[in-house]
């Protein structure tokens, strides 16, 4: 959203702005594009499985795993309509709004499709009789990693928004002396 807002020049598109933002922007999306075929393969792999198949769609893990499947036919069908590069109309905010969501809906039917594997794996690990320790252990580490990126997306922030809410007074050698309490450098990286 930020990037966005960004590229906007009162009710116009900033064009220099929108040329960086997109290459950025293809970039990321080619990611999720590819996550997303990765992810369709496992769980068309996770359907041939015997165990999973044997007992049809009353199937709980098969239903969890159809969902992601869709899940991620819709991250991907949608990245691909976003690849040609369109500038908008307006500059309201309905059009900011509207804008970031849809740039955003491929990498949400992503995240929606990953949520739906895992969920397939656990149930079919705790119905297969694999053993309570291997269950609690699977939805255990699946439970920590969500922790652990959720904690990641809190105490982040995008570097673009440090580099867009800068200072425009303010040289890269003052940038760069800045430091943290973790005297760690405020900005990665300075591109004029």
């Amino acid at each position: 959203m930020r990037a966005v807002r960004a590229m906007q020049d009162g009710q116009q598109t900033d064009i220099e702005k929108f040329k960086g933002f997109w290459v950025d922007f293809q970039k990321r999306l080619h990611a999720v594009i590819l996550m997303a075929t990765v992810l369709l393969t496992a769980n068309i792999a996770f359907l041939a499985i015997p165990s999973v198949d044997q007992q049809g769609l009353a199937y709980l893990p098969q239903k969890c795993s159809y969902i992601s499947i869709m899940f991620n036919l819709g991250g991907i069908a949608g990245g691909y309509a976003l690849r040609m590069p369109r500038v908008l109309k307006g500059g309201s905010l309905f059009y900011l709004d509207t804008i970031s969501l849809i740039l955003g809906f491929p990498s949400t039917l992503f995240l929606f499709g990953v949520f739906f594997f895992f969920f397939a794996l656990i149930f079919h690990i705790g119905n297969s009789g694999a053993g309570f320790w291997l269950y609690w252990t699977f939805a255990g580490s699946a439970i920590f990693w969500l922790v652990y990126a959720g904690l990641y997306l809190v105490i982040t922030e995008p570097l673009e928004k440090r580099l867009y809410s800068s200072p425009p007074e303010a040289d890269e050698e003052t940038l760069t002396n800045r430091q943290t309490p973790l005297g760690l450098s405020v900005m990665l990286s300075w591109n004029k």
